[in-house]
This record gives C-alpha cells, structure tokens and sequence, in this order.
C-alpha cells in the first residue's frame, strides 16, 4: 500500500478515508438492523458512538483495512461506507461496503464495489479479492456475480460464544476474483 492517502471517485460518488466528523453516520449504519441482520447482527451492531469515535481516530491501525465514506458528489452527504482491506499472508483482501438502506436498489452498491475492486487491485497488492455474502442476501451475491467474482465455497460463520446472545450464524457463500481474471476482465472491458 502507497503512503497516500486512499480514495477514488465514481460518477455519482466520491470516496475518502472516514473521518471522526463522519462517526455518527457510521454509528447510525452499524447500529441499523436493516443495514447489519445480513452480517450477524440482527438487531445491529451493539457499540457506542464513542467507540466508533475510537475507531476513526486509530484508522490506520483498524484490523484488516481502513474504513472510507462514500459521498454524493452533488450533494456531499454520506451515503455508505466502504473497508479498503489489507491482503493477508496468502495475499487475499476482504473489502465492505455498507448503505443507507435507502439508497439500496439505485445502482450505488455496484458502482462502488466495481471501484473499490479495482482499487484493491490496483493500489494494495492483493492477489485475490474475496468477498462472503450471506445466503440469504440476493443483492449481495447478485453484486458479486457482476462484477466477476465466481462462487468458490459455502461455509457457516458462528460468533464465539461471548457474543452470541446477540449474534445469529452467518450462512454464506464464499466469492473470489483473482488478479490474472480481474484484469482479463478488464481489458475486455475496454
């Protein structure tokens, strides 16, 4: 990863790390149920305000990525937000994207995760992209199937034990777009 700073802009949309300014939007998406039942949380995210805080203020040490908020570029106002992901040892690099549920069915998860794929490849080094929509999440595995991400496994997560009382399973499947394919891809884009 370079040292400047990630981002990117789509035609709707621009992308910049998350700030402390941006901690209760963020609080407000990941306490959502709407936004969380499809990763486990059913009655969303239990964390304060002050530990979202936390979150942004050590950015660069958040485990496994960084955290950046999605913008409408006509208006500025915060619509999502994304986690550019560190590859592991093996080179596999995990990204996220959440929304406001009412920007879901416009168009503005695909543009996203298209550039936040390419930006992955393009700016981290990771080898492989992976991606583990929920079973039951048809938007989701409809978005990796888009973008090219082929279906390699199903697997189930379970939350451990201390947090299950406010957990459910995850059933999902596991979605992986290779560097070699990403660029194939690309190329017969153009």
């Amino acid at each position: 990863m370079s040292g400047a700073e990630p981002g990117f802009t789509t035609a709707r949309l621009t992308v910049q790390p998350a700030t402390i300014a941006d901690a209760p939007f963020i609080h407000a998406l990941w306490t959502d149920p709407r936004v969380m039942t499809f990763v486990g949380f059913p009655r969303g995210l239990p964390i304060t305000l002050a530990e979202v805080e936390a979150r942004l203020t050590h950015a660069q040490a958040y485990p496994g990525g960084r955290l950046l908020s999605a913008r409408l570029n006509t208006t500025n106002e915060p619509i999502g937000h994304l986690k550019l992901a560190w590859p592991d040892a093996q080179g596999i690099a995990e990204p996220d994207i959440k929304l406001l549920p009412e920007y879901w069915r416009m168009g503005y998860g695909r543009e996203l995760w298209l550039a936040l794929v390419a930006y992955q490849f393009q700016h981290t080094g990771c080898q492989i992209v992976q991606a583990t929509p929920n079973v039951a999440n048809a938007g989701s595995v409809r978005l990796q199937e888009v973008a090219g991400l082929r279906r390699v496994n199903v697997a189930l997560y379970e939350f451990p034990e201390t947090m299950r009382a406010y957990t459910s399973p995850v059933p999902h499947y596991v979605y992986q777009l290779t560097r070699e394919r990403w660029i194939a891809q690309s190329r017969a884009n153009m």
